[in-house]
């Protein structure tokens, strides 16, 4: 959450606060999907179908675990590519959000929600 979300300071967990954990007073304080998009929409995002990246807007997908379909991930597109951090590892890009999803190990579930809005001028 927080690297989708440019803070490069802290880890965004819902409930946890204090020291190197954030999460918005204003957004429920409940680790849920509904959560995670309420946050989104905060800033601007919209819901959309469209999982491929596109040229003149920014796109979160969020990405729900397979066995409690809770929030597991966040990707984020700049139109050009998906950008994801692997939890406190390393970042890396791919042009597909694939890439990621599954139930092995380094795999996040499935992507169950994708929101995006124009990208800053």
């Amino acid at each position: 959450m927080a690297f989708v979300n440019g803070d490069t300071r802290h880890w965004w967990q819902a409930g946890v606060y204090g020291g190197r954990y954030h999460w918005p007073q204003t957004i429920r304080q409940q680790d849920t999907l509904e959560s995670w998009v309420e946050l989104f929409e905060k800033h601007g995002y919209e819901p959309t179908g469209n999982r491929v990246t596109e040229a003149g807007f920014e796109k979160i997908a969020i990405y729900v675990d397979l066995i409690d379909m809770l929030p597991s991930h966040v990707a984020k597109s700049d139109g050009r590519v998906w950008k994801s951090k692997l939890g406190k590892g390393q970042d890396i890009e791919d042009s597909s959000l694939e890439l990621l999803e599954g139930n092995d190990q380094d795999e996040y579930g499935i992507v169950e929600r994708i929101l995006k809005r124009p990208l800053p001028k």
